[in-house]
This record gives structure tokens, C-alpha cells and sequence, in this order.
């Protein structure tokens, strides 16, 4: 499962990155590159079955600190 995550990925890569790198779009390339790593790396993490723990305790922590019930 994880040689096809790495091959849907390096496709991925192709087909985004060389032409923003051609264009010379740098923030776009970079920003890009950021989130792609991000997400390449939680990808790979499910593909080999790491547990992985849910952003959703958080964020309703943190809006409810902001704004109360």
C-alpha cells in the first residue's frame, strides 16, 4: 500500500510542481511544497497503519474557550 501512495504521490509531484517551477511562481511552488509534504507524510502514516490521533477534542476545546457554550 505504500509503493502505491509513493507513486500517486511522485505523479503528483510531476504534474504540480514543474510548471510552477517553469512559470517561476515561487510562493505558489513553496506553498505548494508545504502542504504537500504535510499531506505526502499523513498519507504515508495511514498507508502503514499508524494510529493517528483526531484533531476534532482540540479545536472544539479551543472554540468553546473562545466563545462559550
Amino acid at each position: 500500500m505504500i509503493i502505491l501512495v509513493i507513486i500517486l504521490y511522485i505523479t503528483l509531484a510531476i504534474y504540480e510542481f514543474v510548471p510552477l517551477y517553469k512559470q517561476k511562481q515561487w510562493k505558489d511552488f513553496w506553498v505548494n511544497a508545504a502542504l504537500w509534504t504535510f499531506s505526502f507524510t499523513i498519507g504515508s502514516l495511514i498507508a502503514l497503519n499508524v494510529d493517528i490521533p483526531s484533531p476534532a477534542p482540540p479545536i472544539r476545546e479551543a472554540i468553546t474557550s473562545l466563545f462559550g457554550r
